[in-house]
């Protein structure tokens, strides 16, 4: 990879950690899409393992809002999603899956525009985070399921919840995607190159912050979601 690839990428890596340090998720389904395009051997593994970095500052920085009966649930299922996504990949067509998660997010967020969304309980936060598992092993956006379960909270506790649920939700996928042997050596040093990229991104999100806490926190969580489906849409017909 030369130096000006690389270069690119960091600035990919750097301004979606800075959309996911603002709102609570965004990071991957930003870096995903982009990355994929210049350098498809890092994703998703590569860029899960840099966005981690800025998940832990990112719960560090909320961490008295988090949710934990929240996120406790949705890391429950989390881990079945990421099973499940193990043994299907084995099977399917990455294409196909990815077809499957960009309809499904985008079902999820009209009904959460419409009022429809289900109440955040123990059993659907275990749901949420089942679906988000699956997502995030199979097309590296796990983030729209769960965050859109907090699309009427406060901004921190939705930062808060959504780092602490990413710090160990990314390391469970990371596990999967191992097993999968989806995850090596070249994933793992390319993705710890890329880290600090993602520390400069959660940095820059601080001017950010008093604006999407004005309010503008939910039409954030469903404009991004809504993105990451239609960028998933894309990329398949443009692959």
């Amino acid at each position: 990879m030369s130096i000006y690839l690389f270069g690119l990428i960091c600035v990919f890596v750097a301004v979606s950690c800075m959309t996911q340090a603002a709102i609570g998720f965004g990071g991957n389904l930003i870096a995903m899409p982009l990355v994929a395009l210049v350098e498809p051997d890092l994703v998703p593994a590569a860029v899960l393992i840099a966005v981690t970095a800025q998940n832990s500052l990112m719960m560090a920085r909320d961490r008295d809002a988090i949710q934990v009966r929240s996120v406790a649930s949705a890391l429950a299922g989390r881990a079945l999603g990421t099973v499940m996504a193990i043994v299907v990949l084995r099977h399917i067509s990455d294409d196909g899956l990815q077809a499957a998660v960009a309809v499904t997010v985008l079902i999820l967020v009209v009904l959460t525009a419409a009022g429809r969304a289900p109440r955040r309980t123990t059993s659907t936060m275990v749901g949420a985070g089942t679906v988000s598992g699956f997502f995030a092993a199979t097309a590296g956006i796990g983030g729209p399921p769960v965050a859109l379960m907090f699309h009427d909270d406060s901004g921190p506790n939705v930062r808060g919840s959504m780092g602490g649920f990413f710090v160990v939700g990314t390391t469970i996928t990371l596990v999967g995607l191992a097993v999968a042997g989806r995850l090596g050596a070249h994933e793992l040093r390319w993705g710890l190159a890329l880290a600090p990229a993602a520390v400069v991104g959660f940095f820059l999100s601080g001017p950010l912050l008093p604006v999407v806490d004005r309010g503008y926190m939910r039409p954030a969580i469903l404009v991004v979601s809504s993105a990451a489906a239609i960028g998933i849409v894309i990329r398949l017909f443009v692959g």
